[in-house]
């Protein structure tokens, strides 16, 4: 899937839960000061700013194989940034104390080169963590609505989905990578929109597989969606909310 976009694009599209996202995430990593620590896939570098307030750029790395690591580069002056894809990370082993990808795992070509990757240039004892949007359960409600409305009008559209928006697939990837002490738990976050036409216009930018199908579509057929996914979060008038969940893993090299 191709991220060719612009970072105010994603961040204004997914980046807004990305930032809600992150702490958390970096929490459950057990980021802390003294480690050395690579975000993988690290995109417009929402998660690498989280990584360099607590421990400081000079110790944090990110690769992303898109035009977003401008904008990571931008965010994060001082942080080892290079494009790359998770399958051809550009370090040597054991050069982190801990590898985490936010979103990312499920667009990779090959999440188990990908996790492999992770684990290689992490040292024994090290974590490699990875977070996806619960795409099983529905808990990602901006992609959910979207896709529904979508299918109201054409049941027969393909819709964003991924074996690893699931909690025991995603467990059962690290545990088959060779991680040891596996765990999963469940992430909440949340993203407020001024008014409807602030979320729509996210869409339009053509961000992720949600925003390239709206921008395949005829004119007639995207202003249907839109008016299918109004009606689906109740029509707001002002201000609303949507909610995110999403799926960690964490595991250590053994």
């Amino acid at each position: 899937m191709s991220f060719d976009v612009s970072g105010d694009s994603y961040d204004r599209f997914m980046g807004r839960y990305s930032q809600r996202l992150a702490p958390a995430f970096a929490d459950f990593a057990g980021v802390e000061n003294g480690q050395r620590v690579v975000d993988v896939g690290c995109g417009t570098g929402v998660l690498t700013e989280e990584l360099a307030r607590r421990i400081g750029a000079d110790h944090v790395a990110g690769a992303d194989p898109s035009p977003m690591l401008q904008a990571a580069a931008d965010r994060v002056p001082g942080a080892d940034l290079q494009q790359a894809s998770a399958e051809q990370l550009p370090w040597s082993d054991d050069s982190f104390d801990a590898a985490l990808a936010q979103l990312v795992v499920h667009f990779m070509d090959d999440p188990v080169e990908g996790a492999n990757e992770m684990a290689r240039v992490t040292r024994a004892g090290g974590v490699v963590a990875a977070s996806t949007w619960d795409f099983a359960g529905g808990g990602m409600e901006l992609l959910r609505t979207f896709w529904q409305s979508v299918r109201a009008l054409d049941p027969d559209a393909d819709s964003e989905t991924s074996p690893l928006g699931d909690r025991g697939r995603l467990d059962a990837l690290w545990r088959e990578s060779g991680l040891q002490d596996v765990e999963t738990e469940a992430l909440e976050v949340s993203s407020e929109y001024e008014d409807f036409d602030e979320l729509w216009s996210s869409f339009s930018r053509g961000v992720g597989p949600a925003g390239q199908y709206l921008l395949s579509q005829a004119p007639e057929r995207q202003e249907a969606i839109r008016a299918e996914y109004f009606t689906r979060v109740g029509e707001p008038a002002g201000s609303f909310t949507l909610a995110g969940r999403a799926w960690a893993v964490r595991g250590r090299v053994p």
